[in-house]
């Protein structure tokens, strides 16, 4: 089996890579430029490869057109068709409405959004072929409620949710699913791991849970969504109640 992470080299991106090479994937990830991290992230996962698996690392802007499609004939060439498809890959500068500029707006959007349809774009025909697949879209508490980061960021992934739905729609025939996962206030991913121990008791307020949320949280479920062939155009809300639908 085939998996391919955007943005996993570290975070929740990372913990999925993770979760599938444990689960004898072979797995590709994107990475927009972090070198030290990208090599972190391969050889842990190197670590828990079993016999005949493989790690390939792809470097570039996943919010280019042209750029996703080379990575997906590289990772074609190296591995084989995509059976699983996360898209994490992401950018989250803390901006209010009179903060943000149009450059930044178009920046968020393009990278958050935008390469979600690019990525999947690319597996989907080969996934209509197999009679299979799974396109877990990594969303946020931001699509809901707003969030605490800004305009841009919650618009690029509201609009995540709505092409989750269309997409599930139109490939559930097919034996592909899509779904989309909503964390909130994930201590150890994001921006939230550089913030002071006073910001976070603060964010912890707006939470009902008594703790801040784990990238395991995430993880666990992005598995549920993974053997579920039954579940499709569904959002998971992982955020300890701090919204709830």
């Amino acid at each position: 089996m085939i998996g391919i992470i955007t943005g996993g080299t570290r975070g929740i991106g990372f913990g999925i890579a993770e979760c599938l090479v444990k689960r004898g994937f072979s797995v590709a990830i994107t990475y927009r430029q972090d070198e030290v991290a990208a090599e972190i992230a391969r050889v842990k996962l190197c670590s828990l490869l079993k016999s005949g698996e493989r790690i390939i690392l792809l470097k570039g802007d996943v919010g280019n057109a042209a750029v996703a499609a080379e990575h997906y004939r590289q990772l074609r060439d190296a591995l084989g068709p995509v059976d699983v498809l996360v898209n994490n890959a992401g950018t989250m500068p803390k901006r209010s409405i009179e903060e943000i500029s149009a450059g930044e707006w178009d920046e968020t959007i393009r990278i958050n959004l935008n390469s979600v349809f690019y990525w999947s774009s690319q597996v989907i025909p080969e996934m209509k072929e197999k009679k299979f697949g799974r396109i877990v879209n990594i969303a946020s508490i931001a699509a809901r409620g707003g969030g605490v980061i800004g305009p841009h960021y919650a618009a690029s992934k509201a609009g995540i949710l709505g092409f989750t739905k269309y997409a599930a729609r139109e490939l559930s025939k097919f034996g592909i699913t899509v779904n989309a996962i909503a964390p909130g206030f994930i201590e150890d991913a994001g921006p939230f791991i550089n913030w002071s121990p006073n910001d976070k008791a603060a964010l912890l307020e707006k939470v009902p849970a008594p703790r801040l949320g784990q990238v395991r949280d995430v993880v666990r479920a992005f598995e549920y969504l993974l053997d579920s062939a039954f579940v499709t155009g569904v959002t998971l809300d992982v955020n300890g109640g701090a919204f709830m639908s």
